[in-house]
């Protein structure tokens, strides 16, 4: 059911191009200045702007604003009515919530309070809904599990273009909603929830039918929020609501939300001629980072990502979506041994907002993560391991570490400082 994105046939061609720029920025062109430099890097990779204003039109409705504006703040479809979607993509921390991993039903406060709270752990970090409307964008969650290929839509509910999403992004902002103690409810061996029993145990086109029938049902009950949800639905001109209508509500929004939000970052300001809006510093971080680097080798094009899947080797932790704890990233959804340990190559416009990184929030600040890349050695010598079990068994993440990053060749820690700040600057 699933494409597997062979992200091979993307690496190569961007790997090939940054060895090529570190040649010609670190040999030939010297005599340059830094902006003339930079200006070689920029035409190389044909970077626009992305970071404000470009909307996927399939996702634009203004009738759906409200609706969706409501459907996101609102905790009436979640199992134990205490979560909804802004529980986990808060404005005061650039729609994440500043957790190593999220925190789901059960749970209460925001921040360092909600993880103390008694909340299921839900075992990956949550990542930042910024960009996420942009018409690049087509590949969702840390695993990929939501792709969109030549106008299908390939999800754990079936092809999801043929149900009446309008996006991929539609179908990432409803499958909370499906998760066992994530939204959908908490998960016990000897009780059980309407929720649960409805619409955990089945699958792709049953999943989506009885999820339906579960939204219908919530919506008899008599309540305030239920009757403003009943209201705001008729509104929109929506007669029946289910999981698509939904989606597409909930994006309607995030595209206003996110356009109306969005700051124009120093790297878009420089890239539309501003030659001051960058610092020296973040300008040598810029070379660097296209450069000997190899940053972009997967963080590229205008959203500062491949789409593609890769591993770092980013330390199991303590809790993990698959067996044993453990989480086996992209394999889990194509059962191929070739992707254990890949994730999705994350998005850079503003990282520097949403701390803690990796698919478990493993590094709690942007140099650990860019070191890391170049040498996870340090990091495991400072730190440790997260149990005994994985002290014996990091050999098999170590090994699945993409080859890409056997060609970076930074030489010191001002050259790792600088590429921070350039992310600073995203």
């Amino acid at each position: 059911m699933f494409n597997n994105i062979d992200s091979m046939s993307v690496k190569v061609p961007y790997l090939i191009t940054v060895l090529f720029i570190g040649f010609l920025i670190s040999t030939r062109t010297y005599a340059l200045s830094i902006d003339d430099r930079l200006t070689r890097v920029i035409e190389t990779f044909s970077l626009n702007p992305a970071s404000c204003g470009q909307t996927n039109p399939q996702i634009q409705n203004d009738n759906l604003v409200a609706l969706g504006r409501f459907l996101f703040n609102t905790t009436v479809l979640s199992g134990g009515k205490d979560t909804s979607c802004s529980t986990c993509h808060l404005d005061s921390k650039h729609l994440t919530d500043g957790l190593p991993v999220a925190v789901g039903v059960g749970g209460h406060g925001e921040g360092m309070a909600r993880m103390a709270s008694g909340g299921i752990i839900v075992p990956r970090n949550a990542f930042s809904l910024f960009n996420r409307s942009h018409p690049k964008y087509k590949t969702f969650f840390w695993d990929g599990k939501v792709i969109e290929q030549e106008g299908l839509i390939y999800s754990p509910i079936g092809e999801a273009a043929s149900k009446g999403f309008n996006s991929a992004f539609s179908v990432a902002a409803v499958l909370p909603i499906l998760a066992k103690d994530e939204f959908l409810g908490e998960q016990q061996i000897y009780r059980s929830s309407r929720n649960l029993e409805l619409v955990e145990s089945v699958y792709f086109d049953e999943k989506f039918n009885a999820a339906n029938k579960l939204i219908n049902e919530l919506l008899t009950f008599k309540s305030e929020e239920i009757k403003e949800l009943n209201k705001l639905k008729s509104e929109a001109g929506i007669e029946t609501l289910n999981l698509a209508n939904i989606g597409n509500a909930i994006t309607a929004f995030l595209a206003v939300k996110l356009n109306n939000e969005c700051q124009v970052s120093q790297w878009d300001k420089y890239l539309a001629g501003n030659k001051q809006a960058l610092t020296p510093v973040q300008k040598e971080g810029a070379i660097l980072f296209f450069g000997k680097g190899r940053c972009a080798a997967c963080h590229n094009g205008d959203l500062f990502t491949d789409m593609g899947f890769h591993s770092i080797g980013v330390p199991q932790g303590d809790f993990g979506t698959h067996i044993h704890g453990q989480d086996i990233g992209r394999a889990g959804i194509t059962f191929e041994q070739k992707d254990r340990y890949k994730f999705r190559t994350p998005p850079l416009l503003g990282v520097s907002k949403t701390p803690p990184y990796g698919h478990n929030g493993s590094f709690q600040d942007l140099i650990t993560t860019v070191r890391f890349h170049v040498n996870p050695i340090p990091f495991l010598a400072k730190n440790g391991w997260t149990s005994e079990r994985e002290l014996l068994t990091y050999g098999k993440i170590l090994s699945s570490r993409s080859e890409i990053l056997g060609y970076i060749d930074l030489e010191s820690e001002q050259e790792l400082e600088a590429i921070v700040s350039f992310l600073e600057g995203l």
